[in-house]
C-alpha cells in the first residue's frame, strides 16, 4: 500500500511534536536583579558578615544586605541547576555551598560569585551538611556515609571514612576546642575530639533519623530529628539523653541566639524555643502546611523586646518577630 506525501508529512509533524514535548529543556532564567525569595524552596541560610545568604532549589543562591527585606541572585559558574542543601561561611568572604550530585561551590568575595569545585556526573547522591573553621579543616557530610574533608578552605576535597557505614549523614557541627559531632540516619552519632582526625560512634536513645546538631558551649550539645525527638549531651557528646520538645513533628534546623535562647524549626512550620539550654521548650508555632528547614537570628527589634528571625523552607524565606517572653505566642512581622 502506498503512503501519500501529505500522510508522510503529517507523521513527521506528529513525531517532531512528541520529541519536542518530551525533550529536556533548560529552566527559564531568573532576572539578574531583585528576586522574590518567597517563591523558591530554600534549604540553607548563613551569615557572611552582615550579609545573609540563602541556597535552595535549582542551585539558586540569594543574597540580602538588608536583613532579608530584599534579595538578589548571586552568580554561579557553571550553573548546574542541582538543588543546594546547605551553605556555610568560615570568614565573611569565604564560603561553601553543597548539594545534590555531589555539587560543591565556593565563594571568596562574600557570596557575590561562586565557582564550582566539585560535581559528580556519575552519581546523584546529595551532600547534606557542611562545617569548618578559618585556616582549619572543613567537612562535608552526605548520603550513604559520605564525608569529605578540605584543608584549604574548600578549594579542594578528599574522601574520608567513618564508622557510619552507608548510613546517611545529615548534619555536622563543631566547637572552638576541636570537638565535632555528626548526626544522621538510624540515630547515628559520631564524635571526634581531635578535629576530625578520628571518629567514634556513640549510643543514641533514639533509633530514627537525626537531622541536625548544635554545640551549646560548656560541654553541652543538642541533636534533633524526626517526630519531635531532641537529644542533649552534657559531656562533649559522649552520652546523650532524650528531651521532650513539646510537639511530635520533625525538626530540620536550629540556632542559638545571643543570650543563649535556642530556636528549633521543622515540619509544618513548627517553631519551638528553649530558654534553659535545651532542657524545656515553648511551642511558638505548629500545625502549618509549609515546612521549615533553616533559621537565623537577627538583632533585637527596637523598643519591642523582640528578636527577629529569618526562617526558610518550602515557602522561601520569611521574617518572624519572636517575643522576649516564652509565654507569648509568635506572630509574623
Amino acid at each position: 500500500m502506498k503512503t501519500s506525501l501529505p500522510g508522510l508529512l503529517m507523521s513527521a509533524a506528529v513525531l517532531g511534536a512528541a520529541l519536542f514535548a518530551f525533550a529536556p529543556r533548560p529552566l527559564p532564567a531568573f532576572p539578574a536583579s531583585a528576586i522574590a525569595a518567597n517563591r523558591l524552596q530554600i534549604n540553607g541560610l548563613a551569615q557572611a558578615g552582615s550579609r545573609t545568604v540563602a541556597v535552595g532549589e535549582r542551585g539558586v543562591i540569594l543574597l540580602s544586605d538588608d536583613a532579608g527585606a530584599n534579595w538578589r541572585r548571586a552568580a554561579v559558574s557553571p550553573d548546574e541547576a542541582s538543588t543546594l542543601t546547605e551553605v556555610f561561611f568560615v570568614t565573611p568572604r569565604v564560603g561553601v555551598a553543597v548539594g545534590h550530585d555531589g555539587w560543591i561551590v565556593r565563594t571568596v568575595d562574600g557570596g557575590e560569585h561562586w565557582q564550582e569545585v566539585r560535581f559528580d556526573r556519575r552519581h546523584s547522591d546529595p551532600l547534606l551538611a557542611i562545617w569548618g573553621r578559618a585556616n582549619g579543616p572543613m567537612f562535608v557530610a552526605g548520603s550513604f556515609g559520605q564525608l569529605l574533608v578540605s584543608q584549604d578552605e574548600g578549594a579542594t576535597w578528599r574522601v574520608e571514612k567513618t564508622p557510619a557505614g552507608d548510613r546517611h549523614l545529615n548534619a555536622i557541627a563543631g566547637d572552638a576546642d576541636g570537638r565535632i559531632v555528626i548526626a544522621g540516619e538510624t540515630g547515628t552519632l559520631l564524635v571526634s575530639s581531635d578535629g576530625g582526625a578520628n571518629w567514634e560512634k556513640r549510643d543514641s536513645p533514639y533509633a530514627g533519623s537525626l537531622f541536625g546538631v548544635l554545640p551549646l558551649g560548656n560541654r553541652s550539645w543538642l541533636a534533633y530529628g524526626m517526630r519531635g525527638n531532641v537529644l542533649r549531651s552534657n559531656d562533649d557528646g559522649q552520652t546523650w539523653a532524650h528531651i521532650d520538645s513539646g510537639v511530635g513533628v520533625s525538626y530540620f534546623g536550629a540556632t542559638e541566639l545571643p543570650g543563649g535562647r535556642l530556636v528549633l524549626v521543622g515540619q509544618g512550620g513548627a517553631i519551638v524555643t528553649s530558654d534553659d539550654g535545651g532542657e524545656h521548650y515553648a511551642v511558638r508555632k505548629a500545625g502549618g502546611v509549609q515546612s521549615l528547614a533553616a533559621v537565623l537570628g537577627e538583632a533585637p527589634g527596637q523598643g519591642a523586646g523582640q528578636v527577629h528571625l529569618l526562617v526558610a523552607g518550602e515557602a522561601g524565606v520569611t521574617r518572624w518577630a519572636l517575643p522576649a517572653s516564652a509565654a507569648k505566642a509568635n506572630t509574623p512581622s
